[in-house]
Order: structure tokens, then sequence, then C-alpha cells
């Protein structure tokens, strides 16, 4: 099936590209979805050409789908065709809207190759603009997916085997029901977020994303979210319940959970961030779209689930969302399986009197570690003759799961349920043990004495919500049978009280309903946390509560029951990306105290990854003794990264580290290499360690562990930590160079010349644009920024970015405009009323501008600590330390796989070529993306470069750089941790290297204009094979110099 489906899209290719006329392209198209899916394009609206020009051809959507039709618009080459494109169906929507305004369409550009979809953007009845929505290379796309995103747009099959994939591609981003569902989920937002109960569930929604995603979400991330919690509610509801058609009442009771809680299943869905859709003013429609959404699903053969069926489109909504948190995709069922039977087999070794393990993931995304520990517990106990209930019960009691991500524990929720399977039958009252919290960071609630006129003082734990206190007894927060018990009387008291505002009637119900497991001290507690829950009724601000409390207090009890295993993926989000200032200060507080760095480490908190901590608080919190911690980690905890140092000495908590699983040749899986450690809590650890190596190519991320193992192979090996206090000892110049001037918001300063094409260009002050490299490279919220005007060339200077640098040579010379006075030793940055002063129109015009930018642009944190741009720009001082007099500058790559450095001249630096005018920089200055090194003495600098450009540094600074995906990263200082001796003219050494380097810089220069490598590691590779005699001579010198100054230590 797969290969005569890879022979119809392989032909229709060939066919399409031969095509050079609409109407041969518009045939190939036909018979393509003809052969495919059995579909014929027809005039949609017949007699319209006379109106709009064209016939517009397409087909109509299956009555059971959000869209009604699907248009095309064929082009013979749809990159060059592409405006033209959009504007034949910027005019078909609006036809089709004013003849079917209540219907959605939807349009694809293409020309049997490239495929670009769009739906239209309405406002007040006119198509102002189109949306892509989605795109697609036919050529490029392997088949399966290219059939995939194609049919999102027909759904031609039914009883579909529902997949991951299959789901990420139909219900999607990019798939044309997620784009209509999402566009109408943000008009019903629009008509309800100002509402005081809304409001509240967006702020605490986003203050628990701050920390998910290191700093706040936008508004459309919650939508996104809304839209996929929907999805996985319909699709449990419609796998457990069995139903085949669509009914709004039970999909009402579907999605607040009402029809679970009626077959005992108290939590799988509450009053969570997302009901905001059940507001009076809109919930008809929200459940109009909701049903839409289920006659789509319904396609699928909701009996053949049998895997996470949420990970690929859940990580598909979070990458719109996420920023850094590398963690935050999903872990793939091979390396789930692999790592718990890894560790089930060493905790049954240790413990072989003893039935399972009591099991906790406190980070545990969409639940993959405890549906995969639900179904290998539950054959293990089968096999040890437990009975369906004692099996139930045991999963219940002991399989346990939080996340601080409420997308997430709703997805994990479901999983674990589907999970239970045929224990469901059992007809028990169940409450899904995960809950939505911060596992490592306790929740901010008070431990106080209350007075109780029965008996006495007890003790209990408060929080305050709008200036009102709401307490709960220490005794019912720490047994969480007790408190939900207690959670489930206060939502049915309230909600009698909302229906009839009666205090004394809500109060009988509580007390109804919970006084037989409490004291009555507790019960007068729990009456008063009913009376301050009654006034946040009147105030419209009590929905989200209950379930608040049920989640909060989750850590707290979890940490007094402990726990014989933790298996997670923790959070993997460096320190700088945190923006949240009070999270940010409480995590270093965390490593300092755990002693991940020390108070003289503050250079390095800004790497530290979070993931280091959880791995230490979390055995703290919630391992017993002797017991087993298993976490998929960053493989940079095994280098020689310095933040990662004290952490492999697992001295707090003391921990015995016993195996290490190792990936750094598997893909494909995450964005940097993975490991996962398994430790033992309350022993020491001794080095080498155990450690397996697997390498292999993978078909694809997600696959069982029984197909990974064909594709995989292993070897052990015998794990030591680099030995870093052997290789280190430091250089003369470890302190002497210095990272580069931060230079961004790179569209502010980093510009391209606008010369006329007649006229030309006015040296003394030419006319300058942000520069289309930079805005091509910013980030989101400078990516639409755009400077230009006239700047006068005092202020024109060059840079070099590590990016541009090759061995003896840069393959760029980048202009900049920056406010900058050279003074004798350093360089004075320069304000508006400066500027102007001193006589400098122009500049002062564009610093302004850039000022303007900034206080619009930047974030909040960046505005409170660089109230002015160009605090900005000489963060550290990078800037103005810089000493224009020196005149060689030694440059080389702050990160990257492999060192690069080159020497700059500044008595002969390039001039800037425009036309046929020549503009001579003002300076040069270092930028943050390489390190420099300042001389006036040439031989110096000379000396330096090659040693830096030699195989031998290269090499040995490897065990002492952290590894990305594609090799080693940061270099910094790491080149003079080694002993690299200070330059002296005497020695025949180094003269011989400082000769070496102005060779093959002179080498380069020439030869660098004939390199036709597009990577700079192309043209990397193509420089070393330029200069390899030299170069091979220079690995010898290195060679012998570092062991001497090695020998002479």
């Amino acid at each position: 099936m797969v290969s005569s489906l890879k022979n119809v899209v392989e032909r229709r290719i060939s066919e399409a590209r031969q095509a050079s006329s609409h109407t041969a392209k518009f045939t190939v198209l036909t018979e393509l979805l003809r052969e495919l899916f059995g579909i014929e394009l027809v005039d949609l609206i017949p007699g319209i050409e006379k109106r709009v020009g064209s016939r517009i051809y397409g087909f109509r959507g299956k009555t059971d789908l959000l869209f009604c039709s699907v248009i095309f618009e064929v082009k013979v080459n749809l990159e060059r065709e592409l405006e033209d494109a959009k504007k034949e169906l910027k005019k078909y929507f609006q036809a089709l809207h004013e003849i079917e305004p209540e219907r959605k369409h939807i349009g694809i550009a293409t020309d049997v190759i490239n495929f670009k979809a769009y739906m239209p953007v309405i406002k007040d009845g006119q198509v102002v603009d189109i949306s892509e929505i989605g795109s697609m290379n036919l050529s490029t796309t392997p088949i399966d997916e290219a059939i995939l995103w194609l049919d999102s747009f027909i759904f031609h099959e039914s009883k579909i085997r529902p997949t991951a994939d299959d789901l990420k591609f139909r219900f999607g981003p990019g798939s044309p029901t997620y784009s209509v569902a999402v566009d109408i989920l943000n008009s019903l937002w629009e008509e309800v977020k100002n509402e005081p109960n809304i409001k509240l569930k967006l702020d605490l929604w986003t203050k628990n994303m701050e920390i998910v995603y290191g700093s706040s979400p936008k508004e459309k991330a919650f939508i996104d979210q809304t839209y996929l919690v929907t999805i996985v509610k319909l699709i449990v509801y419609y796998k457990l319940s069995g139903d085949n058609i669509v009914r709004a009442d039970q999909i009402k009771k579907a999605l607040t959970g009402e029809y679970f809680q009626s077959y005992g299943i108290i939590n799988l869905i509450e009053e969570d961030f997302f009901t905001w859709i059940f507001h009076p003013n809109i919930v008809d429609r929200a459940l109009s779209l909701a049903c839409d959404l289920a006659k789509e699903l319904l396609r699928y053969d909701m009996s053949q689930i049998d895997e996470d069926l949420f990970k690929e489109i859940y990580q598909e909504i979070v990458k719109r969302s996420e920023r850094h948190r590398i963690g935050e995709y999903y872990t793939p069922e091979w390396l789930v399986e692999l790592t718990l039977k890894e560790a089930l087999d060493i905790w049954f070794e240790r413990n072989k009197d003893k039935d399972a393990p009591r099991i906790l993931d406190p980070a545990c995304g969409s639940g993959t570690f405890l549906c995969n520990a639900i179904r290998m517990i539950k054959d293990i106990l089968e096999k040890k003759g437990k009975k369906p209930a004692e099996i139930l019960d045991f999963i219940l009691n002991n399989i346990i799961g939080i996340d601080i991500n409420p997308l997430a524990v709703i997805i994990a929720r479901a999983n674990y349920l589907i999970a239970l399977g045929e224990l469901l039958r059992i007809g028990r009252s169940i409450v899904i043990p995960i809950y939505v919290s911060d596992s490592i960071r306790i929740p901010d609630v008070k431990n106080v004495f209350a007075h109780s006129a029965e008996e006495g003082i007890i003790q209990v734990y408060k929080i305050t919500s709008n200036q009102y206190d709401i307490q709960i007894p220490v005794q019912v927060a720490e047994h969480r049978f007790r408190l939900g018990r207690v959670l489930s009387g206060l939502r049915d008291a309230l909600s009698v009280y909302r229906e009839r505002r009666n205090k004394d009637e809500a109060k009988a119900l509580l007390n109804r309903n919970i006084s037989d497991i409490l004291s009555q001290a507790e019960l007068e507690i729990l009456n008063g946390t009913l009376s301050t829950l009654f006034k946040l009724v009147d105030e419209q601000r009590d929905e989200i509560w209950i379930y608040i409390l049920n989640n909060i207090y989750a850590p707290i009890a979890l940490k007094e029951t402990k726990f014989d295993m933790l298996v997670s993926n923790p959070p993997w989000i460096a320190m700088r990306y945190v923006e949240n200032k009070s999270y940010q200060d409480w995590v270093k507080t965390e490593v300092l105290n755990y002693g991940l760095l020390t108070s003289d480490q503050v250079e390095l908190f800004t790497h530290m990854e979070i993931a280091t901590l959880f791995f230490n608080k979390s055995a703290e919190l919630y391992l017993r003794e002797n017991g087993l911690i298993a976490f998929v980690m960053p493989r940079s905890v095994l280098t020689g990264a310095f933040h990662h140092i004290n952490f492999k000495q697992f001295r707090k908590p003391e921990m015995r580290l016993i195996k290490i699983l190792d990936f750094e040749d598997v893909s494909p899986l995450f964005n940097v290499p993975s490991c996962v450690l398994l430790a033992v809590l309350g022993e020491k650890t001794e080095y080498p360690v155990p450690a397996t190596r697997y390498k292999g190519q993978l078909e694809k991320k997600n696959c069982k562990l029984g197909e990974a193992k064909y594709r995989l192979k292993a070897e052990d090996y015998m794990y030591e930590p680099p030995t870093i206090g052997q290789i280190i000892r430091y250089s003369y110049y470890h302190d002497k160079v210095k990272q580069g001037a931060t230079i961004v918001p790179r569209n502010l300063w980093f510009i391209d010349f606008k010369p006329h094409p007649t006229l030309g260009i006015d040296i003394t002050k030419p006319a300058v644009k942000t520069s289309e490299e930079a805005i091509k490279a910013a980030k989101d919220r400078w990516k639409s920024i755009f400077l230009e005007g006239n700047v006068e060339s005092d202020f024109i200077y060059a840079t070099i970015l590590g990016g541009d640098l090759i061995p003896f040579g840069f393959t760029k010379f980048r202009p900049i405009v920056v406010p900058a006075k050279p003074l004798a030793t350093q360089y004075k940055l320069l304000d508006v009323e400066e500027l102007r002063t001193m006589g400098y129109p122009e500049m002062a015009e564009w610093l302004s501008n850039a000022q303007k930018v900034w206080e619009t642009g930047s974030t909040e944190k960046s505005k409170e600590r660089f109230l002015k741009v160009i605090e900005r720009l000489n963060y550290q001082q990078l800037l103005t330390i810089q000493n224009p007099s020196k005149r060689y500058v030694l440059l080389y790559n702050t990160s990257g796989t492999n060192l690069v450095s080159c020497v700059v001249d500044r008595k002969a630096l390039p001039d800037f070529e425009i036309l046929k005018a020549k503009i001579t920089p003002k300076g040069f200055i270092a930028e943050s993306t390489t390190y420099f090194y300042e001389t006036d003495n040439e031989a110096e600098a000379h000396y330096l470069c090659a040693v830096l450009n030699s195989d031998v540094v290269n090499e040995r600074i490897k065990p002492l750089q952290p590894r990305g995906l594609y090799g080693e990263r940061h270099i910094h200082r790491r080149p003079f941790m080694l002993p690299i001796p200070r330059f002296y003219a005497e020695n025949q050494a180094h003269l011989r290297l400082a000769e070496l380097s102005r060779i093959c810089h002179e080498k380069i220069a020439i030869a660098k204009t004939i390199f036709t490598g597009k990577s700079a590691a192309g043209l990397r590779k193509q420089a070393k094979e330029t200069i390899e005699v030299e170069l091979k001579e220079i690995n010898e010198l290195v060679s012998s110099i570092l062991a001497e100054n090695s020998d002479n230590k």
C-alpha cells in the first residue's frame, strides 16, 4: 500500500515538474487527488467567474468537518507567483463569504510541489487579509507525512487507527481543523476575557506558566491549550464511553467532568483553568464547536488507542509557546520503557522480598512514565497472584505524578485512566493521583495554629487570596483521601450557595458530607474556610479555588509518605532563560543550599540547569533511604562543564551513582545529547561507574523498545568524570582575554548601506538601514524592527561575529553603528544630548529612535535593568573597556564545536565598499560571540592565534566543554585553562608560531575569495585544507610548548 502510494506521488511530482502551464499543473493536481483520495475538483460556485474573473475550483468538505470547502489556486511556479496566488485566494474568500457568511473555507495555493494553506481574516464582513496556516513540500516531505497533511483537509477515510502522528497532522497546529477552531475560540475569548472569574483563571494559569516556560506566556498559548484540552476530553470520553454519536448534552457532561464523576472517576476533569468556555455568554457556541470537533474525532476507531496519543500534538502546541525549555519535549516510549526496566531490575535486586515499588514522577508531563509503570507493575502483580481489586488499589496509592503545567496534568490523567484499562470495571471510586503543583518548591503556605472552642489549638495550613485567608487543617491536607472528601464537600456546598445564596443550607450540606472523617475542631476551621469562599463567590472570584486547593497541598502530603523510586524527565531550562525574578532568586538560593555552586561562582549561575537542582531536591524531598532515582538528564552533566562539577559529587543528599545510560549517539532524540542517571539515596558515589552507551539511527523518535532494540547497539564502559584538576593549569592569558560587547538588539546597531542607484552615497554621513541579516536572525520581539536614516561616518565601526571566523581569517566584515567616541585607552558612549551638543544630529536621531524602540519592545525585566538602550549596549562595560589604541586584536569564537581564531589589525581595517565609494571604519569593536585579547605586539597576537588554531588545543578543551546536539558548545576561557605560556620574543618556537600565523593569514586572505562552502563548518574545512602544511608544523610546536610548560609547573 505504502509502495503504491509512493509510486503515485513520485509519478505526479515528475509530471508537475514538467508541466509548464496552469492547465497542465491543474491536470496533475486533479489526478493526484483522485488517485490518493478519490475526490474530484469541481467548480464551487458556477457563474462566479463573471464577477471574480475566474472559476473557483475545489471540493466540498464532508458535513462533519469544521470547514465546508477547500479551494485551490494553481500556479506554475508558486515561489515566483505566491503574491498573485494570495491575491486570488483573498478574492475567492470574499466571494464565498458573501454567499455563505456562516461557513468556514480553507484555501490552498500550489504548483503541485509546494503547497501553502490559508484561511481568511474577516472583519466587519470583509476579507481584509489571509493567514497562512500550514505548508508542505511534496518532494521533500516523507510520503506518509505528505499524504497525512493533504488528508487533514479531506478526511477521506473512516475508522482510522488513532496514532500520535495522525492526531498531530489532522488536529495539530498547521491543520485546517486547528486553525478554524482556534479562530472561533479567539472570538469567544474576546467576549468574556474581562469577566472577573475568567481573569482569575488566566492570572493563575499565567503564574504557573512563567515557571514552566521561563517567562510570561502570551494569551495565544492559553487559547491553544484550551483547544488541546477540549480535544483530550473528547477523545477520553469516546474511548471510555464507547459512544459513537454526537449528542450535545453528553458532550457538555464530558467536558465538565460530570459524565466521568457519575461513574466514580472523581478528578479526571476538575474546575480547571480552561473551563472559561462555559461562561453563560458563550457556552452555546463553545458547545457547538466541541460537537463539530467530536464529529471529526469520530472518524477514529477509539478502541484501537494503545499509546500516549497526545504527546505529538502536545509537543507541537507547546512549541508555539515555549522558548528555551528543552525538557518540555516528551520522552519517547522506548526510552521510558528502557529506563523503567533498568530501574525496576535494580530495585527488585535490592528488594527481593517486596511486591512492587512505590513510584513518583515529580515532573510527569503527559504521563508516559506513569502509564508504562502502570502496565509493568500490573503485569508484575498479576504474576504474583494479586487480585484485580488489589492491583487497582496498589496502583492508585503508589504510582503518582506531579507537574506544574495544568495542560500536561489533564493529558497525564487521561492517559493514566486509559492505562488502567480493564481495572476500571471493578466499580471503585477513582481519584487519579496526578496533581498540578511545583514539586520542588513546596507551596507558599503558612503553618500556623488556630484556636478551636472545642479542642483548643490545632495546626493549620493557610494561604491568602485577595486579603482573605483560606485555612486547611494540617491533618487533612497531609492525607489525600480526607482532603479529597473535604474538597468534594466544599465544592457541593458552593454549588448550592451559587444557586440559592443560602449560607445555612450550604454549611449544613458540608457538615453532613464530611463530619464523619473530621474532629469538631477541624470542622470549625473548614466552616470558616467555607465562609471565606462565600465571599469569593459574591465577588465572582471563587471558581478556581477548590481546584487550586486540591493540588497545592500534594507535595506537602507526598513528601511525608516517601517513595521507593523516582522516575522522570525533569525540566531542562538554563537559569538565564528564567525571567520570573522571584523564581530565579529562589533557584539561586537552592543551588547554593545544595552545593551545586559556591557563592564565588556567581558567573556560572546563568548556565545552571534546573534539571540538576531537580534531581537533588526531588531525592531529598520524596525518596526513602536506599530508594532509587532514575532521571533523564542532559548529557552535559557528564562533561567537564564547570557548573556541573559539584553535581557529580552527589553530596546533598548523599547518593551513590550506580549506573549511566548514555544516549549521545542516538538520533532522533532530544535537542541536546541525553543520558539517564540511576542513583541510590544514602550511599556514597565512587568512580568509575558502570555505563552503557547506545548508538544508532532510529526510524522515528517515538517507537516501542522492541523496535528500537533492532536499530540500537549497546556497549558497556566505565565512566569517570573528566579529570579537570589534572587538565587545568591556567595560562597567563586566562584573565587577560575578555568577551566582546553585547551589541543587541542587532536590529538597532547592525546596518547595511543604502546608496542611491544614481547619486551614490555621502561618505561623511551615509544613508544606512537595519541589516537584513539582523532582521532574519532576530527574536520574534524584534523581527519587525527596522531603522533607516543617515549617520555620521564617525560612528560607523566594524565587527566580526563568531560565525564569521575561519582559521586565520574571517568571511564577513560587518558595519555597525555605535554612538561611541574613542579615548586614549577606552571608549565613551554618548547619549542623545551629548551627540547634539557635539554637532552630530544624524547619530542623535538614530539613537533617539533606537531608544523609542527599546522602550516599546524590550521586556519589563530588561527595561528595569537597562533604562537606556546604550546601557544594554554596554552591558558589564564590555564595550567601553575595549582599548582603541591597541593595534592588534586576537579574536576567537565564544561557542562552537571547534575553536577558530584570527588577528585583526586596527590600523589596516578593510574599507566598506559601496558602489564606487569607500568608507573606512572608525575602529574595530569585538562583539560578544567572540573573545578578544588586545596588544601592540604583532608577534604576540600571531603566536596566540597559531596556538588557538592548533588541533592540539582544540582537542584538549573538548572534555571541558558542555555538549550540544551537534557536539561541544561553549568555549569561553577554556583554551587558557591549558598551560599556554606567555609570549617571549627570545623563544624561537614562539617566534616561529607567530611567523606561521602571518603566513596563514596571507594564504587565507587570497584563498577565501574562491571558497565554495556555504556553512561555517564548510568554509572552515576549506581553510584548514589551504594551510594543511603550516598547520602540521603548528601542531608539532604547540604540542611541544604545552608539554614543556606542563613539566615546569
